[in-house]
């Protein structure tokens, strides 16, 4: 069980420390060192990991009732493609690969479940204004800078060649993947009443801006299904106290004649408009992924081709851009039995909280729907600026039920004399 506040020096360590790392956690590109692929965030992380370790432990049981079917999906995530990875002889890869999906999947949830909830919404709202930072450092380098003057003194990253924003994530389907994380935290802060007014418009305006400037389908579509499944299942003038603000703005620019990036209309104006998907960015090149990884699974299912294995056995020499066909090629029926499971018991959980806490449970889903939207859309995601912000909320509404289950006791061991 979380405690209700960090007493420890190790403890205080970790109160600095994490909201810091939570700030860092979408500054994938540019916070990682160079040829690895650890970032600043990581190893903030690993430090509270072992703060913790060292002075209370971690919670060893993240997910509470389903912590065992957790733990056991991820056994069979990696063990598949430990198994593939010894078959073809190609061990070297594997620790890398089980390595980032065992940091992601355990050390961070069984930490983040180790801390009180103060820190925790400071965490989120951190997580908030550092996506917002993000877009407004690229959103004015490219609106002041030429595209190779930018990638030469700052990072090439930032903007694409063919202007879409990649900021500080160094990637535009990834910048579009926070800053819709990003924009749920937001809301669930705004409905809580931890960010009202001015703030609050702000930073979903600017959320807003680097979602567009990034112009990816994929993250459009993502925030439009949590933002509407958010708004949908809250109460009506609450929905429309967070809602009517960011619409009218929205309505009023667009009304006045105000630019929209030309990428955007054409990489996803036109698909949303017409309702085809095929007219968005790279559908048609991902298909042809598709297709071959449907062909190979045949012959992987049993014993998978183990960690980076789709690379090398690929015509297009790159990996699939769908998680599951990629997991299901690389491990075999073991690894996608594992990833299968690990989604089963997220979503369990967020129906269980949901049962105690209505807000806090439907955050939880919509962030597991955007989780779930891009693994259909990319390989690998070990990465935490994928997993880490739907772990945090979970972390968030766990801690918020133990809150209300301490406060419940305590009225019912000592109650109030009237």
């Amino acid at each position: 069980m979380a405690p209700e506040r960090f007493a420890s020096p190790q403890e205080r360590l970790v109160g600095l420390l994490l909201p810091i790392a939570t700030f860092f956690l979408s500054w994938w590109q540019v916070g990682r060192l160079p040829g690895l692929n650890i970032t600043v965030c990581d190893i903030l992380m690993l430090i509270c990991a072992g703060a913790l370790l060292t002075s209370r432990g971690l919670n060893a049981a993240m997910f509470g009732r389903v912590s065992a079917a957790w733990v056991s999906g991820v056994m069979l995530l990696i063990g598949g493609m430990l198994i593939g990875s010894l078959v073809h002889g190609d061990f070297l890869r594997w620790p890398v690969v089980g390595g980032q999906y065992a940091f992601a999947l355990l050390l961070v949830p069984m930490m983040l479940t180790s801390c009180p909830r103060d820190l925790l919404e400071r965490c989120a709202i951190t997580y908030v204004l550092g996506v917002a930072a993000s877009q407004v450092i690229g959103l004015i380098l490219v609106g002041t800078l030429e595209p190779a003057m930018i990638a030469e003194y700052v990072n090439k990253d930032v903007v694409t060649g063919n202007g879409r924003l990649g900021a500080m994530t160094g990637e535009p389907n990834s910048n579009g993947a926070v800053c819709t994380f990003a924009l749920i935290f937001l809301l669930h802060a705004t409905m809580t009443g931890r960010l009202k007014g001015v703030a609050a418009g702000a930073l979903a305006l600017i959320l807003l801006a680097g979602l567009v400037a990034s112009a990816s389908f994929t993250g459009a579509a993502a925030a439009m299904l949590a933002t509407g499944l958010i708004l949908a299942f809250s109460r009506l003038r609450t929905a429309l106290a967070v809602a009517l603000p960011v619409v009218l703005i929205v309505v009023a620019y667009t009304s006045a004649g105000g630019p929209v990036p030309e990428v955007f209309e054409k990489r996803v104006g036109e698909a949303i408009m017409t309702g085809d998907p095929t007219r968005a960015g790279t559908f048609m090149g991902r298909t042809v992924l598709i297709k071959e990884a449907w062909q190979m699974a045949d012959d992987n299912l049993l014993i998978g081709l183990g960690s980076d294995g789709y690379r090398r056995s690929s015509v297009y020499g790159m990996p699939v851009h769908q998680l599951y066909l990629l997991v299901l090629n690389e491990g075999g029926v073991l690894s996608f039995m594992g990833l299968c499971l690990i989604f089963a018991a997220m979503l369990v959980k967020a129906v269980l909280v949901m049962m105690k806490n209505r807000l806090d449970g439907i955050c939880c889903v919509a962030a597991l729907a955007v989780f779930f939207i891009y693994t259909m859309s990319l390989p690998h995601m070990f990465g935490r600026m994928w997993n880490g912000p739907p772990l945090l909320l979970f972390a968030l509404a766990d801690a918020t039920l133990l809150v209300r289950v301490r406060r419940a006791s305590a009225d019912h061991m000592y109650p109030v004399r009237r």
